[in-house]
């Protein structure tokens, strides 16, 4: 009875144990298939984000087509001397006063430079410079012909001409609709650009084409073509990444990425822009001058082999300091100058008192500006002694202005 008691407890003790670990395991094994299940959800919403983001153009929202910008031709830079404008200003400055005859020169080591060079100037800046490096022909406000050793500009009053510069490879040719064509060897970059702000823009050293016509658009770099169809649809295609998207322009668009499509909600495109207007042919650079020289006829200064400055000369010179004043002209200097008649000595000696003379009266006329005189007697001549007329020519005096 006993024993049967004791035999009793083992079995239910047993099957208790049995059932404990039946539950066990299938409690076990629930839990993992959740696990399971839960983690394939996991790595399923991961992967599907990874393929969004793959989707995605970079910086833009999901479906979105970048728009395709229209570059513009960089500046074309001529160095202007800024000497060669202050010179142009000052002559047109004092050529307004009646009885002097004012004209734009170079000088070296105090003396006129010649010779190597000519030059040719009005009072507006018009006018022809040429030496052994540079040709200058202008008429004083940008247009006209330009040419030294690395740069050529052919430009018309309306800006539109031809420029060349060897240095950096530019070449630019256009119209006065700013229609033509800009090239820059060195960089591998070309604009052609025509009616309406169509053209075609190519980078070749980044792959980069952008085609812009009437309507619609292309941009192509490498691998990656985008196309606005000018109506709100366009597309978007990357071949590395096996990417297409597609905008219908009615707010939707489908992406096809590594053969699976999606529909989704996307903003038309935008219409495509146009290429600005080519820019217009630099201004060619006003004519190169260092100085200032105005010349006064000594015939209407001062009465014959005499250094007294004449009643009637007084308003030129009047005139003249009223001038010098308002430019501010701090420093210059005045030349006597004489025809060959009589010795060399007494020549020497008439040309120094008269640019002395001119000296005092433009002081007494409140010029405070440094003023050197110098007296070259006849050594100097800018005609023939042959003739009255050279001689004329030759007794003068000249006001020497620095413009630098």
């Amino acid at each position: 009875m006993k024993k049967d008691f004791l035999m009793s407890i083992i079995v239910a003790a047993l099957v208790v144990f049995g059932v404990k670990t039946y539950y066990d395991k299938k409690t076990n094994n629930n839990a993992q298939v959740a696990v399971e299940k839960e983690s394939k959800v996991s790595n399923e919403t991961s992967n599907q984000v990874s393929d969004e983001n793959e989707m995605l153009v970079p910086g833009y929202a999901l479906g979105e087509i970048p728009p395709i910008t229209a570059p513009e031709m960089p500046d074309l830079s001529v160095t202007e001397n800024p000497d060669a404008k202050i010179t142009l200003d000052m002559t047109k400055k004092i050529s307004s006063v009646p009885g002097i005859n004012v004209t734009p020169v170079k000088v070296e080591n105090s003396n006129i430079v010649g010779g190597d060079y000519s030059m040719q100037i009005g009072q507006n800046g018009d006018g022809k410079f040429t030496d052994k490096n540079k040709s200058v022909q202008t008429d004083g406000k940008g247009a006209g012909q330009y040419t030294d050793e690395n740069v050529t500009i052919q430009r018309n009053e309306d800006g539109s001409g031809q420029y060349i510069n060897k240095v950096t490879g530019v070449t630019l040719q256009v119209d006065a609709q700013g229609e033509g064509k800009y090239l820059d060897e060195k960089n591998k970059v070309s604009f052609q650009i025509g009616a309406g702000g169509t053209g075609v823009y190519k980078d070749e050293k980044n792959n980069v084409t952008v085609t812009i016509n009437e309507k619609n658009s292309t941009y192509t770099s490498g691998d990656i073509t985008i196309e606005n169809n000018g109506d709100g649809s366009g597309t978007y295609n990357d071949k590395a990444k096996n990417l297409l998207i597609e905008n219908d322009g009615k707010g939707k668009a489908k992406i096809t990425f590594n053969g699976k499509t999606t529909e989704v909600d996307a903003k038309p495109l935008e219409k495509p822009e146009k290429f600005p207007k080519l820019k217009m042919v630099p201004p060619v650079p006003s004519i190169e001058a260092n100085s200032l020289l105005i010349t006064l006829d000594s015939g209407i200064l001062f009465d014959v082999d005499k250094y007294d400055v004449r009643p009637e000369a007084e308003e030129v010179l009047k005139n003249l300091a009223i001038v010098l004043k308002e430019a501010d002209i701090k420093a210059f200097e005045i030349d006597g100058h004489t025809d060959s008649d009589a010795g060399d000595k007494h020549n020497q000696i008439l040309s120094e008192n008269r640019a002395n003379a001119v000296k005092n009266f433009l002081t007494s006329q409140g010029i405070t500006a440094e003023i050197t005189i110098k007296g070259y007697g006849k050594t100097r001549p800018i005609a023939s002694n042959d003739t009255p007329e050279g001689k004329q020519k030759n007794r003068r005096v000249e006001i020497i202005i620095p413009t630098i």
